[in-house]
């Protein structure tokens, strides 16, 4: 079946399709294909559907055009098993598909499908199962499991997308699972510990991965968690840059590899991906659909449910798609596309196009739920094809009841994207990788298509010819754009990966291949009986101060593992010149495992005089590593009287308030530096810096000479800053005195200045006497308006206050219209 679309532009013009001559157009079919609009210049054909796929949520392709589409029937509620893996066939040999064969059959909720050997791969929760057919009649009679004790969860949050990856290792998108509260029953489970089935030897993973993506080999018995996260679906570019996806958060990228995050045991980070997009988290798209479907939940005009983030890697659509991924939006029936850009250590996403996207359609039911790039490098769009896309959980009563979960459960699309004028397919007769010797492989590794670059170097991989090493040497020192890094991994992989031809990496023109070059240098160095050379150290020196972002920070990453001289001279001559670069200071801390306090004395001293928002960010982090590690002796840095000096300790003061806060942690501080972090207090007029000391002393306890708090607190009360008036009726609660909590009650009238009252609210302990909130409350009437608002927060949010709140609403003591209307909601 196809169908073309002959007229599709910019000016959104009426779409016309186009019946293959073999096959007989339903009126269905066409509808569906005449409601998608595309971006000018492309075209779309309908290249399977129903009833030869019904559900499909993946496809993939193997070496000789073979191609499995992955069913997943059970979606939304249902785990009876109605999962499948349909084999499609070309029995007519005109390139489409006309009879799809059932592979596989029982599985739960399946969620990715890989090529593996002679068989395939697929992500079904909680395992991964390798299916084969070991005769010959196209359908699996070998089933394993391979890895298992991933969690049964929402189905929107399981394990999924197995990849081959620029390294050889299997890569799964996993985010771990959620609280259902609606379907605890069926999906309450939190998974096991992650395992290679019957291999009770073999390296684990603790409970569900601790929510992280994972990436394993099974021939080796290796698996290891990632230092991110994804939703559903994952990516790369053609260096091996991992970007992810989640909801609404549409573009992710992975900026710093678990190597590098685990080598400093005590690094304090909040997150190892970076948001990309320029355009902003729930960024607004451009739907065309025709009385849509949306639910209680959704966030319409922006992307709420963005899945299967893909890199376009085909070669087919010119120059201007190099750096471009897409993500399906099945909420808004849509394909959302941005164009990559670097930026530092990361990157960032703009869009494609302005006010419209690169696929829409009218039909309401059209749910592109994934991707795949062919061998013809079109771009495979998977359409799920339901009425309903959203699940349960976070649907109506009505809704769900309504009978409509299942609409839509006997359909399903796969709709082919080209350039206008592109070849019919042909792939599923052309295509016989499978056939071709190791050296006729090792040239497709530096094809145009990524998809023969992963499918010869996969292939590659599993035949483990080691003859071929001189041809994947030659691939090293050529000046092909691709084909290097593979050629790369395979050699290292196969533990024949010379000196020589890293050095000649480590000096390619290309970003990408001096960045893995790095990557495997740090690696072999860590290698007992590694020798290197004087040759490859100098390579490796120059690269500190590569003229790429990207490398540098690689660099500093890879400094962890490195034995070189100079070492600490290079890292700092780095991160002098990127400090402002978010995550080359994270990096620089990741790599001093042991080393902080030297690194934060060389910060201080090199960087200290000028303020900028980066290093303040950097001494944040370092200095919640510090206090981590258990160190607090470097707070006496901290702690200066010198004006000048007073954004560095901001700084580094509000990174030890957060960790301290963040982990519920006590902060171990000698009475000597109690007493001066104090005097530190009324000394500044930094309000960053007295705020990050109040929060300290939450998780410590003032200095017992209550003079200094005393006597700065009298001296503030009589001062004209009011914020140095409020911040020191905040620091002297921390005492929690009967005195003090009188204090603070009887500030709360019209008689005392509003940012007093507003301070004194935000003060008062989580648990007031009786009498003092009764205090309150009738005094509620003369509070300024500003502190009536913080009264109502602070019962809202307290929970032995919410019904004292109700009461006090329904006396109209605190009148309704007081309370904003989320608050009267809540």
């Amino acid at each position: 079946m196809r169908y073309l679309i002959l007229a599709i532009s910019l000016l959104i013009i009426a779409c016309q399709g186009k019946e293959h001559p073999n096959i007989k157009l339903t009126e269905e079919h066409q509808k569906a294909l005449n409601s998608i609009q595309v971006m000018d210049g492309f075209e779309v054909e309908l290249v399977a559907a129903d009833p030869l796929i019904a559900d499909p949520v993946a496809m993939e392709i193997d070496e000789d055009g073979n191609w499995y589409v992955l069913e997943m029937s059970g979606y939304p509620l249902d785990l009876s098993k109605k999962g499948h893996v349909k084999k499609l066939v070309d029995t007519n040999q005109d390139g489409y598909p006309d009879k799809s064969i059932l592979f596989a059959d029982s599985l739960t909720l399946p969620m990715g499908i890989m090529k593996w050997k002679k068989g395939i791969l697929v992500a079904d929760s909680p395992n991964i199962l390798y299916l084969e057919d070991t005769d010959g009649d196209n359908i699996a009679d070998k089933r394993e499991v391979i890895l298992t004790g991933f969690s049964l969860s929402n189905p929107q949050h399981n394990m999924n997308s197995p990849k081959f990856g620029i390294d050889n290792w299997i890569y799964l998108g996993h985010s771990g699972a959620i609280n259902s509260f609606s379907y605890e029953n069926i999906f309450g489970d939190k998974g096991k510990e992650i395992t290679f089935a019957g291999n009770p030897n073999a390296p684990k993973l603790p409970q569900n991965g601790n929510g992280r993506n994972v990436r394993f080999k099974p021939g080796s018995f290796e698996i290891e968690s990632l230092s991110g996260e994804t939703q559903y679906g994952h990516t790369t570019d053609p260096w091996g840059r991992r970007f992810y996806t989640d909801n609404a958060d549409h573009l992710f990228h992975e900026v710093i590899d678990a190597r590098y995050v685990n080598a400093n045991k005590n690094l304090v980070i909040s997150e190892a991906m970076s948001k990309i997009p320029d355009h902003g988290d729930a960024c607004e798209v451009y739907p065309i659909s025709e009385n849509p479907n949306h639910q209680l939940l959704t966030d319409i005009g922006v992307v709420s449910s963005s899945c299967s983030v893909t890199w376009y890697d085909g070669g087919a659509f010119g120059k201007d798609f190099k750096n471009v991924t897409f993500i399906g939006e099945p909420t808004h029936n849509l394909v959302h596309a941005d164009i990559i850009e670097s930026k530092g250590a990361t990157f960032s996403g703009k869009r494609l196009l302005e006010k419209k996207e690169f696929l829409a359609s009218k039909d309401p039911w059209f749910r592109p739920v994934n991707f795949y790039v062919g061998p013809d490098g079109a771009l495979y769009v998977v359409d799920y094809y339901r009425q309903l896309i959203e699940h349960p959980e976070w649907m109506s009563d009505e809704v769900n009841k309504s009978g409509a979960l299942y609409n839509g459960s006997t359909k399903g699309r796969i709709y082919r994207v080209t350039k206008k004028g592109s070849d019919p397919m042909d792939w599923m007769k052309s295509v016989r990788l499978s056939e071709k010797s190791s050296e006729d492989l090792v040239k497709l590794l530096s094809h145009e298509n990524g998809w023969f670059r992963k499918t010869a170097q996969r292939l590659l991989f599993q035949r483990g010819d080691k003859n071929i090493a001189s041809a994947l040497s030659d691939v090293v020192r050529s000046d092909a754009e691709y084909g290097p890094v593979a050629a790369l991994w395979l050699l290292h992989d196969w533990g024949i990966l010379s000196p020589k031809d890293l050095e000649h990496a480590l000096k390619s023109g290309l970003e990408g291949v001096r960045e893995n070059a790095l990557q495997l240098a740090d690696r072999m160095m860590q290698k007992p009986g590694f020798k290197g050379n004087l040759a490859l150290n100098e390579s490796l020196i120059k690269l500190a101060d590569d003229p790429s972002a990207r490398v540098r920070f690689q660099w500093i990453c890879s400094s962890s593992y490195l034995s070189l001289p100079k070492m600490a001279e290079l890292k700092a001559k780095i991160l002098t010149k990127d400090i402002d670069d978010h995550w080359t200071g994270i990096a620089a801390i990741a790599s001093s495992q042991g080393a902080e306090y030297e690194l934060l004395k060389f910060s201080l001293k090199a960087m200290g005089a000028t303020a900028s928002e980066g290093k303040s960010e950097f001494l944040g982090y370092l200095a919640a590593t510090l206090v981590k590690k258990g160190d607090t002796e470097f707070l006496n840095l901290a702690i200066d009287s010198n004006p000048k000096n007073d954004w560095w300790q901001a700084a580094i003061l509000k990174g030890v308030a957060e960790y301290v806060h963040e982990t519920h942690s006590e902060l171990d501080l000698s009475e000597t530096q109690k007493e001066s972090i104090a005097r530190a207090f009324y000394a500044t007029e930094n309000n960053e810096l007295r705020g990050s000391i109040i929060r300290i002393f939450a998780n410590s306890t003032l200095p017992k000479n209550a003079s200094i708090i005393a006597e700065g607190n009298k001296k503030a009360s009589t001062s004209a800053n009011k914020e140095l008036q409020a911040s020191s009726l905040k620091l002297a609660a921390l005492s929690k005195t009967p005195a003090i909590e009188a204090q603070l009650v009887g500030l709360l009238n019209r008689k005392n200045p509003e940012h007093l009252q507003v301070a004194a609210i935000t003060s008062l302990p989580k648990i007031l006497k009786p009498a003092d909130l009764n205090a309150i409350n009738q005094a509620y009437s003369s509070m300024a308006p500003k502190a009536k608002k913080e009264w109502i927060k602070y019962m809202l949010f307290n929970d032995t206050y919410i019904t004292t709140l109700l009461k006090e609403v329904e006396k109209n003591n605190i009148p309704k219209s007081d309370l904003a209307w989320p608050q009267f909601v809540e």
